[in-house]
């Protein structure tokens, strides 16, 4: 009979790790990683590179996450309201998921929009050019933290990328916009060096124009309004980084909740309403 019981526990061991697995399989074949990357297309970058590093960490969050795991990615926000809930055992939400994490990571890896994109970048760049541009934000802007208008702004002067305003009429800097490029041919950042452009498009008018040069390239490095949000384009995909998104189904307060990555057509994003995107030249 002991015989019998232990047989079925391993079978269904057995079973619900092969469906984890299934599970898992699933999850990450929906995020592709691109397959070509001794192929780089661009100068002194590789966006197939740059994507395959975004694509592996949110195939790891997303694994765990769905499997009710912990994920050692965690949006800074996320954090600062977990450090003050507190749990039924009287600790605060967040040590309970730093106990929740041992098993499986020696530390957490804090994440917001701008820490996605430019862990994506980096990859990117040979470790000479990487280094290069590091020195130049210090050079420029000491110890400040890299900021989507910052690197955005050393990538054209310094590496030769290409950008672009992508902006809705609504936006409220429309007009001071639409001056500076007519005087300037650049992008007004406050109380910042101004990003040279190569056009402007206009939302609701151009949008063909927009994806087509979407379609482009297999990377950008975007902002929105004045750099208050960092992301990175996949093409046509808007990829980016929720600073509120959870590191677990267990601390997500509902099932409504935005996750921590997110990809969504360029087309359809609306959060903001004017955008500056960079890409790096072609070969």
């Amino acid at each position: 009979m002991k015989f019998i019981i232990l047989t079925y526990l391993c079978l269904q061991s057995f079973m619900i790790t092969s469906q984890n697995q299934l599970k898992a399989n699933s999850i990450e074949n929906k995020l592709k990683k691109c397959s070509n990357c001794n192929k780089a297309n661009h100068k002194k970058f590789n966006s197939c590179e740059a994507i395959n590093k975004l694509v592996d960490i949110e195939n790891d969050h997303l694994i765990r996450f769905n499997l009710g795991l912990p994920s050692k990615y965690y949006g800074t926000v996320w954090r600062e309201h977990a450090e003050v809930k507190t749990t039924q055992n009287y600790i605060s939400q967040y040590k309970s998921y730093l106990k929740d994490l041992e098993p499986y990571f020696n530390k957490p890896d804090s994440m917001h929009c701008t820490i996605y994109a430019y862990k994506g970048l980096k990859e990117g760049f040979t470790t000479q050019d990487l280094n290069t541009l590091e020195k130049t934000h210090r050079n420029i802007w000491k110890s400040r933290e890299v900021a989507g208008w910052s690197i955005g702004y050393i990538l054209v002067k310094y590496f030769n990328w290409k950008a672009y305003l992508i902006i809705n009429k609504n936006s409220k800097e429309y007009h001071h916009c639409l001056a500076a490029y007519n005087k300037t041919k650049s992008y007004p950042v406050w109380k910042q060096p101004n990003i040279p452009l190569e056009t402007i498009y206009t939302i609701g008018e151009d949008d063909t124009k927009i994806n087509n040069l979407l379609l482009q390239h297999e990377f950008g490095w975007g902002f929105s309004e004045q750099g208050i949000h960092t992301w990175v384009t996949r093409y046509n995909v808007l990829k980016e980084c929720n600073w509120l998104g959870a590191p677990s189904k267990k601390y997500q307060e509902t099932a409504y909740e935005k996750p921590l990555f997110i990809s969504t057509n360029f087309e359809a994003y609306t959060d903001y309403n004017s955008h500056v995107i960079v890409f790096p030249p072609k070969e």
